[in-house]
């Protein structure tokens, strides 16, 4: 058993279940250090001295360190004092800021791709949760970064070239699925973002109450600033078919999740996706765009019927015709793909890489 020490920056939502769920599964003796919890620019400028101190006060007696994204760990090691040993260090990236579309108000935050660079040089060790996403790195970051220092792109086209793909954990225990009467329930389960595509959403919804299709919506999500505007015409212009509304805790939204016929999405960025994951689990039958890392959540000989390109509203018209036991044909499928993600079938992965890290650097 291996003592292992995670920093985690923004130990909140997906994160915190993240750490929670490998903790409760894994061999290892898990520690967690939080940083801070003023969103994850300010995280970047914070935390590395916190994280640095942990380090200084705990050394010798972590086997393995785990740098969660976002965070600057080259400067976390830069602060560290000199007879601190820096232990093997795994950079876990849940997500990389050269991933994200621009804002509402345009531009990169540069400020992130440059840490994330500067964190992956200094891990000995890098993974994400999804192929998606380590292709978008190998893609693009290393073009971006030799167009500021020539010859680093190269470097760090190398250091990319061994990234490992581990997924996220869910857990799918007690996901018997749920006896639903009435009309379909359409489940929207993301934060109210600019790069969720909340407007995308709410137009095809629209559209479809328009048209005289039948169904109920259950909106979750916390709402953001730039969702403000999309999530204030879904309650206003379809308050008649919003039957639930903004979040809930853990337990009321596991019990959403088994009463939803469809779980939809309209990202423009997703990594991994562990919302979608869950409701997948829960039995909702999802309707997904062909994109991000969407394809690697449901079966390959089911992308067809499941993924979609072009319109929301398109996509979903055919399935809002069907009875529920025609909706739910694969649902079987489904199931059994995304139930690769439990904690119980991860946790070792995680743990095997983490003894394989250490080994070798004895």
């Amino acid at each position: 058993m291996a003592n292992v020490l995670i920093l985690e920056p923004w130990h909140r939502g997906s994160h915190r279940r993240w750490v929670e769920g490998w903790k409760a599964r894994s061999k290892h003796s898990i520690k967690v250090v939080d940083g801070s919890d003023t969103g994850w620019r300010r995280s970047l400028i914070t935390a590395p001295s916190l994280f640095a101190a942990e380090l200084d006060r705990t050394a010798g007696d972590v086997d393995a360190l785990i740098a969660s994204t976002p965070i600057d760990l080259a400067t976390v090691f830069g602060l560290l004092d000199r007879a601190t040993p820096r232990p093997p260090t795994l950079l876990y990236m849940h997500e990389s800021q050269i991933g994200y579309p621009p804002g509402p108000k345009g531009g990169q935050a540069y400020r992130g791709i440059i840490a994330d660079w500067a964190s992956i040089m200094s891990a000995d060790r890098v993974a994400v949760a999804s192929r998606f996403h380590a292709e978008l790195l190998r893609q693009k970051l290393p073009t971006f970064i030799e167009n500021l220092i020539k010859g680093a792109g190269a470097r760090l086209e190398v250091v990319l070239e061994d990234i490992r793909v581990l997924p996220i954990g869910i857990e799918t225990s007690g996901t018997t699925n749920a006896t639903t009467e009435g009309c379909l329930k359409v489940l929207w389960n993301h934060r109210w973002s600019h790069d969720k595509g909340p407007n995308e959403f709410v137009h095809a919804m629209l559209k479809l109450a328009s048209e005289a299709f039948q169904f109920e919506i259950f909106a979750l999500g916390d709402v953001e600033r730039s969702g403000i505007k999309a999530h204030k015409r879904l309650k206003r212009d379809l308050c008649d078919r919003l039957a639930i509304c903004g979040p809930r805790n853990r337990v009321e939204y596991q019990a959403i999740l088994h009463a939803s016929d469809l779980v939809v999405s309209t990202a423009h960025h997703d990594f991994f996706g562990v919302a979608i994951s869950e409701a997948i689990a829960s039995g909702a039958r999802p309707v997904l765009p062909r994109r991000l890392a969407y394809p690697e959540l449901v079966p390959s000989q089911l992308h067809s019927e499941l993924l979609y390109e072009g319109s929301l509203e398109d996509a979903l018209r055919p399935q809002l015709v069907l009875d529920r036991s025609a909706l739910h044909t694969h649902r079987g499928a489904t199931q059994e793909h995304v139930a690769a993600f439990d904690w119980l079938n991860v946790a070792p992965r995680y743990d095997s890489f983490i003894d394989e890290m250490i080994s070798s650097f004895r």
